[in-house]
């Protein structure tokens, strides 16, 4: 019961403390007008985008579970849409415990072949969203200085291709993992491993990795341009590539409301962006991806009740 008041606590101090730096008093007087001129209709488009990112997401746990790039069942696109919701309800990212307990009660997966292929799937995440954002900040010269954009673009190829060079060096190291010994301690990582030994699986979940955060740069791009006129499609997916880094991190603000918005908006605002105009369409995606979360997470619960 304390440790749930310490996290709570820690969570809304966290919260209410990105919101003091963001909603100066410019930006609240910005933020009204945006509200009222919104484009609903694209912020409704950008939520439901919010439910295929979440299909997305399910077909490459499928392909890291079974080897194959067959698409998902049902069952498995509720899970990720629990999955994705619970991240954001539960503090401290302890939402990601959710999905090997999901996987063994509705498919039998145990405990640690299942925490193998989400720990895969996160790393496939982080080099992804790492090459994007390393990628557009040199495409939009976020830095002026000519060697570190260079540097920028030497990283965003190298963590592009890093997804692909785990894959294929997993499958070589399966054997190795497996072994009773001190890496039998890496049991999770060997599951994973093997579980991507599948022809054409490893290919497939790096493909659909970058799949993934491209349609969320979509769905940034859309919920953005709903509340302002000065964000293009690059900008957005710098902006989107630094609040899902942000989100990644074990402490956030409750609901998800904290750094990644902070990071979305000193992003967006290096390139060009005025800054109400980054925090309002900072609050707008999360706003779109949040409510995204509820409702998707909502409909798998209630169609997926078990025992």
């Amino acid at each position: 019961m304390i440790g749930r008041l310490v996290s709570l606590a820690v969570g809304a101090g966290l919260a209410a403390l990105v919101l003091w730096y963001l909603l100066t008093p410019k930006v609240l007087a910005a933020f009204g007008d945006a509200v009222r001129g919104a484009d609903w209709p694209l912020l409704a488009a950008a939520t439901l985008l919010s439910g295929a990112v979440q299909w997305l997401r399910a077909w490459r746990f499928s392909v890291l579970t079974y080897g194959t790039p067959a698409l998902p069942d049902g069952r498995l696109v509720r899970i990720a849409c629990k999955l994705n919701a619970l991240n954001f309800l539960l503090p401290f990212r302890l939402g990601e415990f959710s999905y090997p307990i999901l996987m063994q009660r509705t498919f039998g997966q145990s405990l640690t072949s299942a925490a193998g292929v989400l720990l895969w799937a996160r790393v496939f995440d982080l080099l992804t969203v790492g090459a994007i954002l390393t990628g557009t900040a040199a495409a939009l010269g976020v830095v002026p200085d000519p060697a570190i954009s260079a540097t920028l673009w030497v990283a965003a190829a190298c963590l592009a291709i890093a997804p692909a060079g785990l894959a294929v060096a997993s499958r070589a190291a399966a054997p190795l993992l497996t072994r009773r010994s001190v890496l039998a301690l890496m049991a999770p990582v060997s599951r994973g491993a093997t579980a991507v030994d599948g022809r054409g699986a490893p290919l497939a979940a790096v493909v659909l990795s970058f799949v993934i955060w491209l349609v969320f740069g979509l769905l940034a791009a859309l919920a953005a341009n709903a509340v302002t006129d000065t964000i293009n499609p690059a900008v957005a997916l710098l902006g989107a590539s630094a609040g899902n880094l942000a989100f990644a991190l074990p402490v956030n603000g409750i609901a998800g409301l904290g750094p990644s918005q902070a990071a979305w908006a000193a992003l967006v605002s290096t390139a060009g962006v005025p800054w109400s105009d980054a925090v309002i369409s900072a609050l707008a995606v999360y706003a779109v991806t949040f409510t995204g979360a509820l409702v998707f997470g909502g409909v798998a619960v209630a169609t997926g009740a078990q025992r």
